[in-house]
């Protein structure tokens, strides 16, 4: 097993109308080489990551979350799009600024912790 990521219930629940706790585990098959050397008894321990995700982005009945202040505010922040516009007949590009949510939503930055997990610890030996 390479990692295990808990999810919380309201991952399937409102499009599969499903209410449980779901795990990801991430696999990977061991080569037969690898499988007879531990029966001879050189099994080797390795890291597995493991990480709980509290929040996929949407409450229970499919509504959106994002990001709070500790008093119940949005956090917003500054994002600056391109936009393309034809004025008299010549393409211009203007920047739009806007302030916008952010989505509560813990799976990015857990895939996140997982590439820098392993960076710094290899996949076991194929």
């Amino acid at each position: 097993m390479l990692a295990s990521i808990d999810l919380p219930v309201e991952s399937f629940i409102v499009e599969a109308n499903v209410n449980i706790l779901t795990s990801l585990l991430f696999l990977k098959k061991k080569p037969l080489e690898v499988i007879q050397a531990e029966d001879l008894g050189s099994k080797k321990d390795y890291p597995v990551f493991m990480a709980v995700a509290e929040k996929v982005g949407f409450d229970r009945r499919g509504n959106t979350l994002y990001k709070r202040h500790p008093d119940g505010e949005e956090i917003l922040v500054d994002v600056s799009h391109e936009e393309r516009v034809r004025i008299g007949g010549k393409m211009h590009v203007r920047t739009l600024h806007r302030k916008e949510r952010i989505l509560d939503d813990d799976l990015p930055a857990i895939a996140a912790a997982y590439a820098k997990f392993r960076a710094t610890h290899p996949e076991p030996r194929k």
